[in-house]
C-alpha cells in the first residue's frame, strides 16, 4: 500500500474477475475518482479504515496519528486514473473505495504528492511504514526486468457492505491488461494484511512472495505487537501481466 521509504514511508481485459455469481453493480455503483473525490475518501478512511485493518488496530494507530500518512497516500494514487468509489445506490452512502497507483524502479519518476518526514513519525507508524518499505524494496529484487508497475494502495469495503462480492468485482475493474502491458506495466504489486484479502489474491492469480518477519513486530519499548484477529504477518502479492 505504500511506496518507496515513503520518502523515505484489479471490468476490462483478459484477466478481468468483475463478473461474480453476486453482481454487486446492482446494488452498488463503482466511480472513478480523482482529486475531487479526496474529501470522502479521506473521511472513510480516517473513521474506517485505521480502526479495520489489521496491522493499524494492531499498532493502535488512530486518526489522529494516522492523518498525514493516510493523506499522501490518497493523494499519490488520485494522481493516477486508476482509483474507484463505492456507492450504495439506495443510500448514495460513499461505502468503499480502492485506491491504486504507480510505481517505477527508478523512483526519482514516482509522484510524491508533498514532503512527508518519516522520521518524525511514531513508533506505530514507523513499524507500519517500515514493513512496507521492505517489501516494496524487495520486489525490484525479485521482479529485475520490471521498469514500472501499478501498485495497489488501499482497497476498503466497510464491514456492513462486505459479502457481497464487491471487493472481488473491485479487484481488477477499469483495467486493460494488454493495454497496461503495451504501455510498460510489468504487472500489479499488493501488499495484504487481512486473511480475507489474502486468499482472494492467492484464488485471483496473484503469487504470495514474502511476508513481513515476526521480529518487525515489536515496539521500541519491547512490548510485542499483538493483533487483534488471525493475521500472522503483511504479506507482499503480485500479478505478472
Amino acid at each position: 500500500m505504500l511506496s518507496r521509504g515513503l520518502r523515505s514511508v484489479g471490468e476490462i481485459g483478459a484477466r478481468c474477475f468483475a463478473s461474480s455469481s453476486r453482481d454487486s453493480s446492482i446494488k452498488y455503483e463503482f466511480r472513478p475518482a480523482d482529486e475531487r473525490d479526496k474529501g470522502k475518501i479521506m473521511d472513510v478512511a480516517l473513521n474506517h479504515f485505521i480502526y479495520t485493518e489489521p496491522h493499524s488496530v494492531a499498532l493502535g494507530i488512530t486518526k489522529d496519528t494516522g492523518k498525514d500518512l493516510i493523506d499522501w497516500i490518497v493523494s499519490k494514487s488520485l494522481h493516477y486514473p486508476f482509483c474507484y468509489t463505492i456507492n450504495h445506490k439506495e443510500s448514495g452512502k460513499t461505502v468503499g473505495f480502492r485506491l491504486m497507483s504507480v510505481e517505477h524502479k527508478d523512483e526519482s519518476k514516482d509522484f510524491e504528492p508533498f514532503l512527508l518526514d518519516f522520521d518524525k513519525c511514531g513508533d506505530a507508524e514507523q513499524i507500519f511504514t517500515g514493513i512496507h518499505t521492505d517489501m516494496e524494496n524487495e520486489i525490484w529484487k525479485l521482479r529485475p526486468e520490471a521498469e514500472k508497475m501499478l501498485h495497489r494502495e488501499i482497497t476498503l469495503v466497510l464491514p456492513e457492505h462486505q459479502r457481497q462480492g464487491i471487493a472481488k468485482y473491485l479487484l481488477h475493474l477499469g483495467l486493460d491488461f494488454e493495454l497496461l502491458k503495451a504501455e510498460g506495466y510489468d504487472g500489479l504489486r499488493s501488499e495484504a494484511s487481512s486473511t480475507a484479502n489474502q486468499r482472494l489474491l492467492a484464488k485471483n492469480g496473484y503469487q504470495m512472495l514474502m511476508e513481513s518477519l515476526r521480529k518487525t513486530y515489536t515496539f521500541k519499548n519491547g512490548q510485542p505487537v499483538n493483533f487483534p484477529d488471525d493475521t500472522k504477518a503483511m504479506q507482499l502479492y503480485y500479478l505478472p501481466l
